[in-house]
């Protein structure tokens, strides 16, 4: 997120859960879409969040494997018969990406308080370095 949005996020009179969601957590609309359609669904497998979202099956896929990846899904799995599986995928309920949200808050808080502890010293030592 550029200094420019964030800005604007501060700026804003209402954030949605999709903005909070872009910048606390670093994820793309397509990501959000597909958590919506989760939740939409109860969770489903690939091909049903496929159709539901009316992407290809490979695009479902990727999407729901970095949804998994970023903590906003699980994966679970079934043996079908013939030895395969089926894959089920279902969303982190929106009151545990809330505390994910509020704990990287913090850890964000904290670090730059931290960083303005030093920054007069900081930047004069970086102004110094700089070449004109």
């Amino acid at each position: 997120m550029s200094l420019k949005e964030m800005r604007s996020l501060v700026a804003a009179s209402h954030i949605t859960p999709a903005e909070l969601m872009k910048c606390a957590l670093g994820i793309r609309e397509a990501e959000i879409q597909t958590y919506y359609a989760l939740l939409k669904g109860s969770g489903g497998s690939v091909q049903q969040i496929a159709e539901m979202m009316e992407k290809s099956r490979p695009t479902a896929q990727r999407l729901l494997q970095d949804l998994v990846a970023k903590g906003l899904a699980t994966r679970s799995e079934s043996l079908i018969g013939r030895g395969g599986y089926l894959f089920e995928y279902n969303p982190v309920p929106p009151e545990m990406v809330k505390e994910t949200i509020k704990g990287l808050l913090n850890i964000w808080y904290d670090k730059m308080q931290r960083y303005l502890e030093n920054f007069p010293e900081e930047i004069a030592k970086e102004a110094r370095r700089k070449p004109r």
